[in-house]
């Protein structure tokens, strides 16, 4: 959720909202549209970023069966970039409005060029880590010394959680890697600027709180 709204991803797919294609391709192709028309080379590009993981209409886990299963027995969570991929360009094939699209704005060549391309891409871990910002190193270097106290004061097993003045905080690691689930009441704020997150958009409900007292700042 964050890495894709980070990226700037037109449409983001994630495990707790079921993906409706007809919703993701109507976006896609109003989007994309509007950009290669609007462009004075005639181009244009639709970014999805896709969780594995992530559940069909009908709330089916999306798996690549051949990707085997892990340690556990269970399915390994692999393949949900080529489903993307396949379930939109099926439903492209089928719309002749990207047809006339292509037509329209000299793109179309007769067996070669007729619909746009859809591509997936499943980017390296280097590429996935993204470059560090200030706060990860500020985080990194306070953590990691915080981190050197708890073992030499025998709190093993834990996680340095925060680091403010001289207090140091954790948590116990067995509690920290627990599945966290993203907030579908942030994901309504995204969906009212602009991105797609595979279902029909739902209204933002705002709670306006006036804070009080000093703000805590990460940095």
């Amino acid at each position: 959720f964050r890495g894709g709204v980070g990226g700037g991803a037109d449409c983001i797919l994630i495990p707790e909202i079921p993906v409706d294609f007809e919703v993701v391709y109507e976006h896609m192709k109003k989007r994309f549209i509007s950009r290669v028309e609007n462009s004075d080379v005639k181009a244009g590009t639709y970014t999805i970023v896709t969780a594995e993981g992530m559940k069909d209409a009908a709330g089916d886990i999306i798996v690549d069966e051949n990707a085997g299963t892990d340690a556990f027995g269970h399915k390994k969570l692999a393949g949900a970039g080529k489903y993307v991929r396949k379930r939109l360009e099926s439903i492209m094939k089928k719309d002749n409005d990207m047809t006339e699209f292509m037509k329209r704005n000299k793109l179309y060549v007769e067996g070669v060029y007729k619909l746009p391309e859809i591509r997936e891409v499943t980017p390296g871990h280097l590429v996935r880590a993204g470059r560090s910002s200030s706060f990860d190193v500020n985080f990194g270097l306070e953590a990691g010394a915080a981190a050197v106290l708890l073992l030499a004061k025998g709190l093993g097993g834990n996680t340095v959680v925060r680091v403010r003045g001289t207090k140091v905080s954790y948590k116990a690691t067995s509690e920290v890697i627990k599945q966290r689930h993203v907030d579908l009441d942030t994901v309504s704020l995204y969906e009212t600027l602009g991105t797609c997150f595979g279902r029909k958009a739902e209204n933002f409900k705002p709670e306006i709180v006036e804070k009080k007292g000093e703000i805590e700042r990460e940095y």
